[in-house]
C-alpha cells in the first residue's frame, strides 16, 4: 500500500531518491490505501483497500467516483459482448430498447425458457417457452377506425409450415395454404378456419 503527495521536495540525494521511490510505489500500487487519500488531484485513480474498489477522483476534485471491484473480472462490470445480470435491471428512458433480431435459422441452438427476440423471417416478435418458439403480440392485435378495436387482421396465405403451440388453440380466416406447406395441429388443440 502506498500514498504520496506527488511533490518531490528539495533535499539531499538520498532523501530525494527515497521520495522518488515512494512516489513510484504509489503509482505502481494505484495509490492504494484504506479510505480516501490525504492529497487528491482531479482524475486521480485510487484503490480503496477498505472496500476493494478502484475509484477515480471527480473533475471538481471534491469526491470519488467508484469504477468497480478490483477483485472481480472486468471490475465487476458487464462485458461488452455477453454477460449475465443477477439482479433486477431497470431501463429508465423514454425512447426504445433494441432487442436481438434475426432469421428463423438464426435462433439459439439451445434455447431456454424466457428468451425473447424479433424474427426477421416471420416479421414478428417471439419468445421461447414450453419447448417451442411462439409469437408475442404486435402483429395481429385488434384494430379499427378511431379508437375501435374490433377487427383482427391476418395474412391471406400460409407460405411457411407452422405448428400450433402445445396447449394452445388457433383461428384464422380463409387462408390459402401454399403447396408443400404443412399446418400441424397438436393433439388436444383446435384450429378454427372461418
Amino acid at each position: 500500500m502506498a500514498e504520496h503527495d506527488f511533490i518531490i521536495d528539495n533535499g539531499t540525494g538520498s532523501a530525494v531518491r527515497t521520495d522518488l521511490n515512494n512516489l513510484f510505489q504509489a503509482i505502481a500500487s494505484n495509490n492504494s490505501k484504506s479510505g480516501a487519500l490525504t492529497t487528491n488531484y482531479a482524475y486521480q485513480f485510487h484503490v480503496d483497500t477498505s472496500d476493494g474498489n478502484l475509484k477515480i477522483r471527480n473533475a471538481a476534485n471534491n469526491g470519488y467516483v467508484t469504477i468497480g471491484a478490483v477483485a472481480s473480472t472486468n471490475l465487476g462490470l458487464m462485458p461488452q459482448a455477453g454477460g449475465t445480470f443477477t439482479g433486477k435491471v431497470t431501463h429508465n428512458y423514454t425512447s426504445s430498447l433494441t432487442i436481438p433480431t434475426g432469421t428463423t435459422a438464426q435462433r439459439d441452438g439451445s434455447p431456454a425458457v424466457g428468451m425473447f427476440r424479433h424474427n426477421s423471417t416471420l416479421n414478428q416478435f417471439e419468445g421461447y417457452n414450453n419447448g417451442a418458439w411462439g409469437a408475442i403480440g404486435g402483429g395481429a392485435g385488434a384494430t379499427g377506425g378511431g379508437t375501435d378495436e374490433v377487427f383482427f387482421e391476418s395474412d391471406q396465405a400460409a407460405t411457411t409450415s407452422y405448428s400450433i403451440s402445445a396447449g394452445k388453440n388457433a383461428h384464422t380466416v380463409s387462408p390459402t395454404i401454399n403447396s408443400g406447406v404443412t399446418i400441424t395441429v397438436p393433439s388436444g388443440a383446435i384450429l378454427v378456419i372461418l
